[in-house]
């Protein structure tokens, strides 16, 4: 059980670093780049949902160990809690202001189109 458990955090830890990628990412300029990797993370997702199902299985006593490790777990979900946060806040203010832009254009840049 601690090799699984083990295994779940590693597969934890890099969907924080994969995740702290996509924060990083502008979304006004990278928003194409952001989009795959936000459907590229599905699948750290998967993988970490696959261990759960087996772990689920294993019907042992639970160590010291593996309750340290998945002390180690939770940490690790709520950090990538805060990013995914993080990244919703960026989208939603990325879709303000185009929002804004498309309700409000500025008016230096409007056209004037004679018949």
């Amino acid at each position: 059980m601690e090799d699984l458990l083990r295994n779940k955090l590693e597969a934890a830890k890099e969907l924080k670093e994969f995740t702290e990628k996509i924060v990083s990412l502008s979304l006004k300029t990278e928003y194409d780049k952001a989009d795959s990797m936000i459907e590229h993370r599905k699948h750290f997702i998967e993988k970490i949902n696959s261990i759960n199902e087996k772990v689920k299985e294993c019907d042992s006593e639970e160590s010291d160990e593996a309750k340290e490790i998945k002390k180690d777990i939770r940490k690790v979900f709520k950090e990538i809690s805060d990013m995914d946060n993080q990244i919703r806040k960026n989208i939603k203010a990325e879709l303000k202001d185009v929002k804004k832009n498309l309700n409000q254009p500025d008016k230096s840049q409007s056209i004037n189109i004679q018949a």
